[in-house]
């Protein structure tokens, strides 16, 4: 990819941004603050300022993608009172959607071991802030739905399994489709899936 020149604005989202995108393309190996500078372009002094080291940077770029990941989710959690499943289908589609508009994201957060997610017998348990909003208001919308307490694990299984494979599909290099991420989510969350 060409160098970006850096111009005016925010140096540190500049750096978030390219960064990540270094790590998209080329890896972690690969992956240095003297590289992120040239390709910015900027100095590397200039990156030695905002962040001491490469592990100072990448907290910061894992940081600022989960409050833009949660945010995305956030503006989707919005109830309807006549019909609740249709709120689950709208945070559905925002998750998939936020993540088919930043490839690059998807990759830096789920191919690492910063985020935890565990599926037990009972529960689906993590201390990541985007999955805990994603369980959360599921499991409101499914209470008010009237769906049955015993069916909240495994739908809730279906429903983030649904969404996190669509979002994982539309980062794969192999896979081509020319159709909206988003509308797919909700054809399938609305017509292919029975959460009863």
């Amino acid at each position: 990819m060409e160098n970006r020149k850096y111009h005016h604005g925010n140096l540190q989202e500049a750096l978030m941004e390219e960064g990540i995108a270094l790590l998209h393309e080329e890896g972690v190996a690969q992956f240095s603050l003297r590289k992120l500078a040239k390709r910015v372009g900027v100095s590397p002094t200039a990156c030695y300022n905002h962040y001491e080291n490469v592990e100072a940077l990448q907290k910061s770029m894992r940081d600022y993608v989960t409050k833009r990941f949660v945010e995305a989710l956030k503006q989707a959690m919005v109830p309807d009172t006549v019909n609740s499943m249709k709120s689950t289908v709208r945070l559905g589609v925002a998750y998939v959607t936020f993540f088919a508009e930043n490839p690059h994201y998807f990759s830096y957060l789920f191919d690492t071991d910063s985020v935890s997610i565990r599926l037990t017998k009972d529960d689906m348990e993590s201390d990541y802030e985007p999955f805990i909003l994603f369980r959360e208001f599921s499991l409101q919308c499914m209470k008010a739905a009237g769906i049955p307490e015993s069916n909240f694990r495994d739908n809730l299984v279906v429903m983030w399994s649904t969404v996190h494979g669509l979002a994982a599909m539309a980062n794969m290099k192999a896979v081509s489709y020319e159709g909206d991420w988003g509308q797919l989510t909700a054809d399938i969350l609305q017509s292919k899936l029975e959460l009863h």
